[in-house]
């Protein structure tokens, strides 16, 4: 698909230019550290909050809590990776709107609204009563492992977000397993599989990462909808594929 549908990344040429004329690169330890950093902060958050209390009840813990928070780590992050910038290029534009703070404001801050709408959207269709009327028409069918990857399937389309397309239909799932075949604890995961494989199906316009790849990459949203639907699908299709195949095997 690459080679039939291709599209120009501008903004990705336009930063190798850049590089051109600034010779002198960031090293490892300079490329890395904002993120090892904030990183290495929230696992120190996650310790902390362990019932065992390895930091103690005292300062330091107050200290890991407040700075391990995503947001705060995300701001620490930000801010050595600044540093860094300014190390590497001395730009004087850095803090106006054609500079550095203004690129990143063109692209996080429209994928920040595009992902809001997305998941608003996601919101309508999960308070209507698609759940009610899938679930009425599965029930009575004897379709197999089909069941479960088409409650995934329709919900990722209609939702948009894998993981709460997923979830949702485990729960609807779980009163229906036994009348479907699936009530040994490897039915029920081959079953959780076959659903994970309908929630990969199908991305497009209502899941926030769909247009997050397309602002991220540049890429236009017409060549967009002609390829990662597609790819969806095919992974899809090859998951459901696995899941059959392990029903062969296990039940």
């Amino acid at each position: 698909m690459g080679s039939k549908y291709f599209y120009q990344v501008k903004r990705a040429q336009r930063k190798m230019k850049d590089n051109d004329k600034n010779k002198r690169l960031p090293g490892a330890l300079e490329a890395f550290m904002p993120i090892l950093v904030l990183i290495i902060l929230m696992v120190l958050k996650t310790i902390s909050d362990i019932s065992s209390r390895p930091f103690g009840t005292g300062t330091f813990l107050g200290i890991i809590d407040f700075i391990g928070t995503p947001i705060v780590a995300l701001l620490i992050g930000v801010f050595l990776a600044l540093l860094t910038y300014l190390d590497i290029q001395k730009d004087k534009k850095v803090y106006s709107f054609d500079g550095l703070f203004g690129d990143a404001l063109k692209s996080a801050g429209q994928i920040a609204l595009i992902v809001g709408a997305g998941g608003a959207f996601g919101s309508v269709l999960r308070a209507s009563a698609l759940k009610d009327i899938l679930l009425g028409y599965l029930s009575g069918a004897n379709i197999g492992i089909l069941a479960p990857f088409i409650i995934g399937a329709v919900f990722r389309s209609a939702i948009g977000s894998g993981t709460v397309a997923m979830v949702t239909a485990a729960t609807m799932l779980s009163p229906l397993l036994d009348a479907l075949g699936f009530a040994s604890p490897m039915g029920r995961l081959v079953a959780m599989i076959a659903c994970a494989a309908g929630g990969f199906m199908v991305f497009h316009g209502n899941d926030d990462f769909f247009w997050v790849i397309t602002s991220a990459s540049d890429m236009e949203p017409s060549v967009a909808y002609r390829t990662l639907p597609l790819a969806s699908i095919i992974q899809s299709f090859t998951a459901l594929i696995m899941a059959y195949l392990m029903r062969l095997i296990l039940l």
